[in-house]
């Protein structure tokens, strides 16, 4: 009988944990897991043998969740390679275990709001397909408010180092791909200077490309004062084009009022200008220059400056022409894949059920829902670009044909099916109904819908197995 995950075997092959057992073990898990991924553990590896093993690999001393991710970044690089260009944008989001005693977890918003950050780094193509984790990072607050004494403190003390160490995440990738171009991609939280200084060099591989938080001062090229602040000037720029895309539906913080509210999903329409700025963290320090694309909504709903969609963007990379500012708008769109990819980190594979004693078997557990959440992303965008594509390169004959036979209720074909195909089928197990208004499925029927097809395929092959049959 073939191996229904031959995939599996690629993403781990090149695990080393120094002991095989816990190489085979790790294999195993990622099996158990990408089969049932909204399920509890012992739910999960279906037998309390299984399941004690699963606790005492995340809580073996000589596993981190780096040696976990290790083998899917290498797995991901030689993806990587065989793109022109690859997005890595980073982010935060909180893992929240409140109510619950675990060793090693810190505050969140409150006192009363415990676990710990969480800060991946992905690698995606500008068609927004998913090609793997790069990077993880975690950290916890051990006391709340702000610090009494107003000393400066060094980078690597604040939580912002995150995004330091996001790009050199993403440098290392460009240094080790260099016929792909690197874009490391952060929201608001990444436009720290230290991180602006990391212009185009031998060693610095790796573009940036930030959403501006500091309306910066401007200086010449020598580093002297204009009197002028960034976004006044690149406002006062002649409008090079516009810009159409949807926004998706979400809740949007309200500065003015201090809370949240919902959004609608709507076709959003902004101009869009450009320009290269200089800038510089203190006087006579040298002067750097950034390419700024600045996005402002035309016709917004309603007069709530708040609701008007409007980005300041500033990168590393040449902006040259108008064609180049509209790419760079287009790959901040893409962004918004790291948001879908947490949905289905809490929501589909429900990380914050897990029920460990400590931070570290957490981390470790979380490490392989990470490689979990990429897979089922990764198939929900392959079929959109790639819909002629033959299913067999992604799943294995016995997993289409199941799918194909339970679905179309016919005896599935000899030559394999588009992928498109077996993508809607997968989809419909899980709850999509496939009606022309219903658009392409999302993540969340496709992570129901690939847990069904596990069980299916099991059936499938057991069913051709006591007949004395095999897949070849």
């Amino acid at each position: 009988m073939q191996d229904a995950q031959s995939w599996i075997i690629e993403e781990t092959k090149k695990a080393d944990f120094g002991d095989q057992r816990l190489n085979k073990r790790y294999g195993n898990l990622l099996n158990h897991f990408i089969s049932s991924p909204n399920k509890s553990i012992p739910a999960a590896c279906k037998s309390w043998k299984e399941t004690m093993a699963a606790y005492r690999f995340f809580n073996h001393e000589e596993v981190s969740f780096s040696d976990i991710l290790a083998p899917h970044r290498e797995s991901t690089l030689k993806r990587i390679k065989n793109e022109k260009i690859v997005l890595i944008p980073q982010d935060t989001t909180e893992i929240n275990f409140s109510g619950r005693k675990i060793t090693g977890m810190g505050y969140l918003s409150g006192k009363d709001s415990l676990g710990f950050y969480l800060h991946p780094a992905l690698a995606l193509t500008p068609e927004r397909l998913c090609l793997g984790v790069v990077d993880m990072q975690t950290w916890t607050r051990k006391s709340l408010g702000k610090r009494k004494k107003r000393t400066p403190q060094p980078l690597e003390e604040k939580e912002s180092y995150c995004w330091l160490k996001g790009y050199e995440a993403a440098n290392a990738i460009a240094m080790e791909a260099p016929d792909t171009v690197i874009i490391s991609m952060a929201d608001r939280g990444g436009d720290i200077y230290e991180l602006l200084e990391k212009m185009p060099s031998e060693t610095n591989k790796a573009y940036w490309l930030i959403r501006s938080s500091h309306d910066r001062s401007i200086v010449n090229e020598s580093g002297e004062e204009l009197g002028l602040k960034l976004r006044e000037t690149i406002r006062a720029s002649k409008s090079i084009g516009e810009i159409e895309f949807h926004v998706p539906a979400g809740t949007v913080y309200s500065r003015r009022m201090q809370n949240r509210y919902p959004r609608k999903e709507r076709l959003v329409r902004q101009e869009v200008r450009t320009g290269t700025m200089f800038i510089t963290k203190e006087k006579k320090q040298p002067a750097i220059a950034i390419n700024v694309v600045h996005c402002r909504e035309i016709d917004a709903p309603n007069k709530n400056e708040e609701e008007r969609i409007e980005w300041f963007l500033i990168t590393s990379y040449p902006v040259s022409n108008p064609d180049a500012a509209m790419e760079i708008v287009k790959w901040y769109l893409c962004r918004w894949q790291i948001e879908v990819f947490f949905k289905i980190l809490k929501s589909g594979c429900t990380v914050e059920e897990l029920q460990f004693e400590t931070l570290k078997a957490t981390e470790n557990c979380i490490a392989i829902y990470l490689i979990v959440a990429w897979r089922i992303l990764y198939l929900t965008m392959l079929g959109r670009d790639f819909p002629d594509m033959d299913c067999s390169v992604v799943f294995e004959k016995s997993e289409w044909q199941s799918v194909y036979a339970i679905v179309t209720k016919k005896s599935p074909p000899d030559k394999p099916p588009r992928l498109k195909e077996i993508i809607l089928m997968i989809a419909k197990l899980g709850g999509f109904l496939g009606r022309k208004s219903d658009g392409y499925p999302g993540p969340q029927v496709m992570w129901i819908g690939l847990q069904r097809m596990k069980d299916f395929t099991t059936s499938w092959e057991t069913f051709y197995s006591l007949q004395g049959k095999t897949y070849v």
